[in-house]
């Protein structure tokens, strides 16, 4: 049983706390591993017309040139360190990576319906609104050709939506597991500890009912469970290079060369990220339309969608910013993962109609990722 995180009442009776579905892990593995079917035979046809984007094969590359066993300099070239090792111990190459990637996408899938499946949204629509997602040029490429941003949005999914558990639902088991799914995260892209930082934030802003001191303990509490797997994960890869290397920052500005650089200032830098990130909101209108839900239902937990935006922004200004494959990808899955309860007859109309444009905005080339586009035109 988990414990109060804070004493916030619960807005609704939420008996699916420690409920999944499927119900038993095999069953909801079956699922997983039979949604990712379709992923992996994109995978072997983009492989077998020698039409795979070269992402996969460039990580394989990079994570086959390390030398792990010759002095330490590979500290500075290695990070992400959990995507690289992966891609290391996996045998096969790109197409192996591609494979591990279909996975990946089986288990956000899964995990997507799972969410809208214990808000009660009947098992007959679920996958329908999922599938306004999943049947997209961008989804299909980033499941296949791009296992660094499917693994990191996989992680990112889970650990913001055990996030939302654990702050509304008290759910204590569900903390340690987004902390430790943010812990793995970092691991995988320089752009997770806002992420972490603001879910630790989150925890704050949600009021306790209960004596202040008392409060203020489960509030320390709270914050360390969310914020520490990240922050220990980014701080000890930091100290490694730089004691082995003599910088702190090394193998970041490799992954990311505009790291803390500002191009065009501080405020001009901040400008184009709210410019950029804009743009990658037409693509995602499911979470704005969700925000406006919960604003009317309950304020506070219209944070659930602005945060997530608020931390696209920042790795946007700070110089490392996910791709835009996640990025579009992690937006339109979290409108769906903090979906009200109980929506009335007019809301669910907004719903649909938000899923068609979404729908609709990821298939219109023009405002889309041109690398995407390009790949799914010499595929079809």
């Amino acid at each position: 049983m988990g414990s109060p995180a804070t004493s916030l009442a619960a807005p609704i009776f939420l008996r699916w706390r420690q409920e999944r579905w499927p119900s038993s892990t095999s069953a909801r593995w079956a699922a997983r591993l039979l949604m990712a079917l379709p992923f992996v035979a994109l995978g072997e046809l983009a492989s077998h017309l020698g039409l795979a984007a070269p992402l996969n094969a460039q990580l394989h590359s990079h994570a086959a040139a390390l030398q792990w066993t010759s002095g330490v300099g590979w500290v500075s070239q290695s990070y992400p360190p959990l995507t690289l090792a992966i891609a290391r111990a996996l045998p096969g190459g790109a197409f192996t990576l591609s494979l591990a990637g279909a996975i990946c996408a089986g288990i956000l899938i899964q995990l997507t319906i799972e969410r809208l499946v214990l808000r009660s949204v009947p098992i007959r629509v679920a996958p329908v609104l999922v599938a306004g997602i999943v049947f997209t040029p961008v989804f299909w490429y980033g499941a296949t050709q791009d296992f660094g941003a499917i693994l990191t949005l996989t992680l990112l999914s889970v650990a913001l939506t055990r996030l939302l558990d654990f702050v509304v639902n008290r759910s204590t088991e569900s903390g340690f597991v987004a902390g430790l799914a943010f812990g793995a995260a970092t691991m995988c892209a320089p752009a997770v500890p806002v992420f972490a930082l603001a879910g630790g934030l989150a925890t704050v802003l949600v009021s306790g009912e209960g004596a202040p001191a008392r409060e203020l303990a489960r509030a320390r509490a709270a914050i360390a469970v969310i914020i520490f797997p990240s922050a220990a994960a980014l701080a000890g890869w930091m100290f490694l290079q730089w004691r082995f290397t003599g910088s702190w920052v090394a193998s970041f500005t490799h992954q990311s060369p505009g790291f803390f650089s500002f191009p065009g200032g501080v405020l001009g830098s901040l400008d184009r990220a709210v410019s950029l990130t804009a743009h990658d909101l037409v693509l995602a209108p499911v979470l704005v339309i969700t925000a406006a839900f919960l604003l009317r239902r309950r304020p506070l937990g219209s944070l659930a969608c602005v945060l997530p935006v608020v931390c696209v922004i920042a790795d946007q200004w700070l110089g490392v910013p996910l791709s835009q494959t996640t990025t579009v990808l992690l937006l339109a899955i979290m409108g769906l993962t903090v979906l009200p309860q109980h929506l009335t007859v007019s809301e669910q109309v907004v719903l649909w109609a938000g899923v068609a444009a979404q729908c609709g905005a990821l298939w219109y080339e023009r405002i889309g990722d041109p690398v995407v586009w390009s790949w799914f035109h010499h595929l079809v």
